[in-house]
């Protein structure tokens, strides 16, 4: 299946570089505001977009597709999996080729196919999106209404609670793999200038309240948040070092 899937996935590839959405799409991310949010594994960001749209409707939840496995059901509240199949990479071709997508790509080593449709960012002037460090500077790139990256963090004792009380919910490869991740986001966050703060270790509807006051543009970044996060990659690189 692999490599009757190299010729569609190679073709999709080059369709993606480059890629710009059309006129109608363009025109209806316009209107939207993007408020992406950045942040290690178990720091919160489901829980805390979840908050903020069922406190403002103005807020939507964008839920973008990707043909990887999901890894954990927690991952279902970002993503729509749809199957790695000939099929499936054709009728993304067929959305790429007509300029239906908001944007795609494939990624460089697995080969997985991400993207997002119109629908995929609700009916709110507000769209909040989870997002990777490597997807940034594509959706910068659309023509959103504005745009804003809210980094999440939390002290280290509350980070690594969190991520105690999963359990065994993740492979000890995968939480390697998280844990590599998370050490690369923060160093991301910390090399930019355009990265809003967060601290989301107290109440989940103080931060929520916080949040949306940042959201408004009513805010400032948190200068603790972000020495919480220079503390919290302290930890995570001892961790990383240990594995």
């Amino acid at each position: 299946m692999k490599n009757r899937l190299n010729q569609p996935i190679e073709q999709l590839d080059r369709l993606l570089q480059g890629y710009k959405p059309s006129e109608r799409v363009c025109s209806e991310i316009g209107h939207k505001s993007i408020v992406m949010f950045s942040g290690p594994f178990a720091i919160g960001k489901t829980s805390l977009m979840q908050s903020i749209e069922s406190v403002d409707g103005n807020c939507s939840r964008t839920k973008g597709f990707t043909t990887r496995p999901c890894r954990d059901v927690s991952e279902q509240e970002n993503y729509r999996f749809v199957p790695h199949t000939e099929q499936n990479i054709q009728m993304i071709i067929e959305k790429a080729t007509k300029r239906e997508l908001v944007q795609g790509m494939v990624h460089p080593t697995t080969r997985f196919v991400y993207g997002s449709e119109l629908p995929d960012y609700g009916d709110g002037s507000i769209a909040l999106l989870d997002v990777v460090p490597k997807a940034v500077k594509s959706m910068k790139r659309l023509p959103f209404k504005d745009s804003r990256i809210i980094e999440v963090v939390a002290s280290p004792d509350t980070w690594y609670s969190r991520v105690a009380s999963r359990g065994n919910q993740h492979s000890e490869s995968d939480r390697h793999a998280r844990i590599k991740e998370a050490k690369t986001n923060l160093e991301w966050a910390l090399g930019r200038d355009d990265v809003i703060w967060i601290d989301n270790s107290g109440d989940i509807d103080d931060v929520t309240d916080v949040a949306l006051e940042v959201i408004g543009g009513r805010a400032m970044s948190s200068s603790k948040a972000r020495l919480l996060g220079e503390r919290l990659l302290k930890q995570i690189s001892m961790l990383h070092v240990e594995q």
